[in-house]
């Protein structure tokens, strides 16, 4: 199966807005994608803990992404968003195609993934105009992806979130079903966290957001297509369904996708 970029996209942090840039599709050596995203996000409903309150935030993220093949197995991810020209938290991923089997022209493969995650800039987390909780975090995930011969794949994804400053960890959890069409790609996807422990909106003792706990529940989906041999055009939607210390966040996003190769051909 040709895999026409299929390394997307750009998961910021526990109020993200697209799905995890981690997955099962590896880049060959020595390529390297740069994506280049806008993002509007508007949500009305806030999920205060057990209860939900009207809030009204609109946003507009741009998103940076890069992934580059290290060798056919090594995989480097990098993510930034930008919001008001302000640097939320920068995204550091290496992720190894662990195993691998082949039969009857399909494929399985497991890779593992390790990543951290870091403020890029000292942004305001009381603000409704930050995506992230200036969390200091560390994320091994896990991947396993079924490719068939005939051009379709499904994905289960799962780690663990783990803070170490004051933002509460989270466990996280992922499921993806995609198909090839030749140069189009189609996916739906399924993303899950639960914020582990912490402080819900409007209880006594809340100091600073960055104390909240946050779960949610999510759907999207992607379409993109392949132009000439060294970029792309992506669409992408998603939108919270649930959650506990989120929005109920709609997204539409959209951007290029351009192919470099930094060795030259054999």
């Amino acid at each position: 199966m040709k895999a026409v970029c299929l390394s997307f996209f750009l998961c910021l942090s526990c109020l993200g807005f697209t799905q995890g840039n981690v997955d099962g599709f590896f880049k060959p050596k020595g390529d390297l994608d740069v994506a280049i995203s806008g993002t509007y996000v508007y949500s009305r409903i806030y999920f205060a803990g057990v209860s939900s309150i009207f809030y009204k935030r609109d946003q507009s993220i741009i998103g940076l992404y890069g992934v580059y093949g290290l060798s056919d197995k090594w995989n480097l991810i990098a993510s930034l968003p930008v919001i008001n020209f302000t640097p939320q938290d920068l995204s550091l991923y290496a992720k190894y195609k662990l195993y691998e089997s082949r039969f009857n022209a399909c494929e399985v493969n497991l890779a593992p993934a390790f990543g951290v995650s870091v403020p890029a800039w000292n942004y305001n987390t009381e603000s409704g105009q930050a995506i992230g909780q200036q969390a200091v975090t560390v994320q091994p995930k896990l991947v396993l992806q079924f490719k068939h011969a005939r051009n379709w794949f499904v994905q289960a994804q799962t780690g663990y979130n783990y803070s170490i400053n004051s933002v509460p960890s989270a466990y996280v959890a992922s499921a993806k079903a995609g198909f090839i069409y030749k140069k189009w790609y189609f996916d739906v996807w399924y993303d899950y966290q639960l914020g582990i422990g912490g402080k819900d909106y409007g209880t006594v003792g809340l100091e600073s957001f960055r104390e909240l706990g946050v779960s949610y529940e999510r759907v999207g989906g992607v379409v993109y297509a392949s132009i000439g041999d060294r970029w792309g055009a992506f669409l992408s939607l998603s939108t919270v369904l649930s959650g506990r210390n989120s929005s109920d966040s709609n997204t539409f996003n959209g951007g290029v996708v351009l192919k470099f190769k930094t060795t030259k051909e054999k």
